[in-house]
C-alpha cells in the first residue's frame, strides 16, 4: 500500500486540465480478436438480432428452454449483468466522446468474455454470441 501512496504523492501538483486529460480514454489500438468480436457484437445489435436493453434477446431460446429450472434461474440472474456490460460496450463504442479502439474498451470486452465464459461453463452454450 505504501507504493500506491508514494505514487500519488509524486503527482499531487497536476493542474486541473492535466487531471481531466489523465481521465480520458486513449485512442490506441486493440488486439485483432477484440476488434473482430466487437464488430460481430455491433453487427448483431445493428441488425436487431439482439438488444442490450432486452436481456432475453441475448439467449439461444431453444438451449435456454431445455435447461432445468434451477439453471434457467441462474441464467436469468447472470444475463442481467451480461446485458448491462453489453450496454456499456455499445455506449462506449457509439459515443463520439470516446475512441472506437482503446485499452479501456478492450478491458470491457475481456470482462464481458469472462462473464460469458463463467455462465457457459456451468450452463452450456446459451448465448447467441
Amino acid at each position: 500500500m505504501a507504493d500506491f501512496h508514494d505514487a500519488i504523492a509524486q503527482h499531487k501538483h497536476l493542474s486541473e486540465e492535466d487531471q481531466k486529460k489523465a481521465g480520458q480514454a486513449t485512442g490506441t489500438d486493440m488486439d485483432e480478436k477484440h476488434k473482430k468480436f466487437l464488430a460481430s457484437l455491433i453487427s448483431l445489435l445493428d441488425t436487431k438480432e439482439m438488444d442490450a436493453s432486452v436481456p432475453a434477446s441475448l439467449l439461444k431460446k431453444e438451449t435456454y428452454d431445455a435447461l432445468p429450472e434451477t439453471s434457467r434461474n441462474a441464467v436469468d440472474f447472470a444475463i442481467l449483468n451480461i446485458a448491462d456490460q453489453l450496454r456499456r460496450i455499445e455506449n462506449y463504442f457509439r459515443s463520439t466522446q470516446t475512441p472506437n479502439a482503446s485499452p479501456q474498451l478492450q478491458t470491457m470486452i475481456e470482462h464481458f468474455w469472462d462473464m460469458k465464459s463463467r455462465l457457459e461453463e456451468k450452463h452450456g452454450d446459451v448465448l447467441k454470441f
